[in-house]
């Protein structure tokens, strides 16, 4: 199962001179723009503002300045959203500083700071919807592409938190965070219907309707349909020997959301719900090759009561109980002894539980954070078998609870002196034994413009039941793997010279060990199971720029360069699905009285390497928007055009495919119109 490689310093040239074309670009997009020179002289702080007190509540569990965050958060808004026109959370998320995208054609992956196993659910990141935990309880997928459960509509902003946070969060937030908040129904004050179409056959309806009435009820609707036919043709060389290795209008997807959510002074209620459908044109799992009954098909939902109140001076508590569901399904067409047997693969979920917080300020200084977090995995069940003629493979399933207690304390030693120090003690049915993960951040201001961090913190994820339990596919089960591991250790500086002017830097380190690899050697005694063999480390650093003008132009550039190591039996070098270099641009510039605004975007993925230990090339990405960002008679719009150097470039295949690495689509269009009223 296991492949070895050479280290990855090499790519580091390539990265230099696609980076320095990144570079060149950008700087080219605002020379073309000479009213960016004019307006220097009326800058305001506003800006400036905007970068420093920007309050985020994931880091902390409670509201804190970006710059007093301990992490090195980065927030993508509403506005970014308009400005950029990414089409799903995987789209914004591929814009962040160190995070990156690959799409196997079935789902869309997370890669962090060089870490990402091609083939993993994104179980090692965990996905966050105004702070309510959304990975699954089977698999503990952290979903981002059409399966996600909101419309991009209905972002305010995403704050990404690097590195482990599992000292606030419990389990899965091995490589970082995502918590995407919500608007409110006051933020629309009104409806709105969305129609959008686009290339291959992709259209998407949609309703909203929000509001804030004189009773202080706040309440936000909103559901939406898409579809997509996809590529119709796709080509798979592994595969010539059948219908000459083309895939034949197998790549539809469709999906389907419901939210909702109503505040009524302390009390807050969300629910949410998304089906999703996608065919599979690369024949995993041993399929057919383009058979047509060959799909997937995810159904997540929730609902969530929060209550809230000041119980005294300088102390609130806020209680919640939720229940979330879970229902996956997948249909594989196989050739069993010269037969056309149907496989039925499913993984059913249900899980409830509450939270109870308190937060305080009475104490001079402090200000910190108590609580426990149960949920009880009420369902958790992997069944698969053979539709015709009926045979049973696999019929596992379990409950159990997890639970955790954590305390914060943000601690003010001086004016320009945090020391921001917690931990959380975590028990999960899926391991043995108690989990105790600390976090230590030391936040100084050594000049009222300059902001350093030092940070230390670990994080765990246990086995899901996937992992644990006997599988899909037959593989033996292996009670005995453990949770994986990892400790940081990062060093942030963040420096603010004014002008709406913010320079970043950030050093990293990440020790993860004990990561569960599956085991694919067919002579092994373990063959199918998951073994904790892998062990990785990574280092790297980021360096980013970000400017902002009071007529809401922005210019953004990071580049973030990572060397990732993993050690695992046959294995000592540059660790698979790793990229060294990520170079990303961004740069929007509004018009005619912001009535309109272009959007551009450069992304810069460096070169990895395959499960088969074979180079997958280095890719540009560069995507325009062109929006009508205020309503004319009640229009908007917006026009984005995607990969327009239209490069077909090489995504790495999961260990599920055949394929090593899978070609991604040409340039796309996507034109959406909106109606208020």
């Amino acid at each position: 199962m296991i492949q070895s490689a050479d280290f990855g310093g090499r790519s580091t040239k390539t990265a230099f001179r696609h980076g320095r074309q990144t570079v060149l670009f950008s700087i080219s997009l605002a020379c073309l723009n000479p009213a960016a020179a004019d307006n220097a002289d009326q800058v305001l702080d506003l800006p400036l503002a905007e970068l420093v007190n920007v309050e985020i509540t994931s880091a902390s569990r409670f509201k804190q300045k970006i710059s007093e965050a301990p992490s090195a958060v980065e927030v993508l808004t509403a506005k970014d959203i308009t400005s950029f026109n990414w089409r799903t959370l995987a789209d914004a998320l591929n814009a962040i500083r160190g995070l990156y995208i690959r799409n196997d054609r079935d789902y869309s992956y997370a890669g962090a700071r060089g870490f990402m196993r091609p083939g993993d659910y994104n179980s090692r990141l965990l996905i966050m919807v105004d702070g309510r935990r959304m990975n699954d309880a089977a698999y503990d997928s952290g979903f981002i592409g059409e399966e996600f459960m909101l419309d991009m509509n209905l972002i305010e902003r995403i704050e990404y938190l690097p590195g482990s946070g599992s000292s606030v969060y419990g389990g899965n937030a091995l490589l970082g965070v995502v918590n995407v908040i919500t608007k409110q129904g006051k933020d629309f004050n009104g409806g709105k219907l969305t129609a959008e179409g686009g290339s291959m056959d992709t259209f998407r309806v949609r309703g909203t309707y929000g509001k804030k009435f004189d009773n202080d009820v706040d309440i936000l609707l909103n559901a939406s349909q898409y579809a997509s036919n996809g590529n119709s043709q796709l080509y798979f060389p592994q595969f010539s020997a059948t219908h000459n290795g083309f895939a034949q209008n197998m790549d539809h997807e469709q999906s389907s959301r419901v939210f909702t959510q109503l505040n009524y002074h302390n009390l807050a209620f969300h629910g949410g719900f998304v089906d999703r459908f996608k065919q599979d044109p690369t024949a995993s799992f041993g399929a057919i090759f383009n058979d047509s009954y060959n799909y997937v098909d995810d159904r997540s939902a929730y609902m969530d009561l929060d209550y809230h109140t000041d119980v005294a001076k300088g102390l609130a508590l806020e209680t919640r109980g939720f229940h979330h569901w879970y229902n996956y399904y997948g249909v594989t067409p196989q050739a069993i002894d010269a037969s056309r047997v149907v496989n039925y693969d499913a993984a059913n979920a249900r899980w409830w539980g509450g939270e109870l917080k308190l937060t305080g300020t009475q104490f001079k200084s402090h200000q910190w954070i108590s609580g426990v977090e149960l949920q009880y995995d009420d369902l958790q069940q992997l069944l698969n078998y053979n539709i015709k003629p009926y045979q049973l493979l696999n019929n596992s399933y379990q409950s159990g609870t997890r639970i955790g207690v954590y305390l914060q304390d943000e601690y003010r030693l001086a004016d320009n002196l945090l020391l921001n120090a917690g931990a959380r003690l975590d028990q999960n049915h899926m391991i043995n034994g108690l989990q105790l993960n600390p976090r230590v951040g030391l936040i100084w201001d050594p000049i009222s413009t300059l902001t350093t961090k030092l940070l230390y913190g670990s994080a765990f994820r246990a086995p899901n039941l996937y992992e644990r339990s006997t599988n899909s596919l037959g593989f033996a089960a292996n009670a005995n793997n453990k949770q994986e591991l990892i400790t940081s250790y990062e060093a942030v500086a963040e420096f603010r010279p004014g002008d709406g002017i913010k320079l970043l830097g950030t050093l990293f380190y990440n020790d993860m060990e004990k990561v569960l690899l599956q085991d694919l050697t067919p002579t092994s005694a373990t063959y199918g199971a998951f073994i904790n063999a892998g062990k990785y480390y990574a280092h790297g650093f980021e360096l980013g720029s970000e400017k902002k003008w009071h007529n809401d132009r922005l210019l953004k550039l990071t580049w973030t360069h990572t060397i990732t190591q993993q050690v695992a039996p046959g294995i000592n070098g540059w660790a698979q699905g790793s990229p060294n270099n990520l170079v990303k641009a961004h740069y929007a510039e509004p018009f005619l009285d912001n009535r309109f605004q272009l959007g551009f975007e450069e992304l810069f993925i460096d070169q990895q390497l395959t499960l088969a230990n074979q180079i997958a090339p280095a890719y540009h990405l560069m995507n325009i928007n062109f929006a009508l960002t205020k309503p004319w008679h009640g229009f908007q719009g917006a026009l984005g055009i995607y990969n327009v150097l239209d490069q077909h470039y090489l995504a790495l295949g999961s260990a599920q495919q055949v394929q090593d690495t899978l070609a991604m689509d040409g340039r796309t269009a996507r034109l959406r119109v909106e109606y208020n009223f």
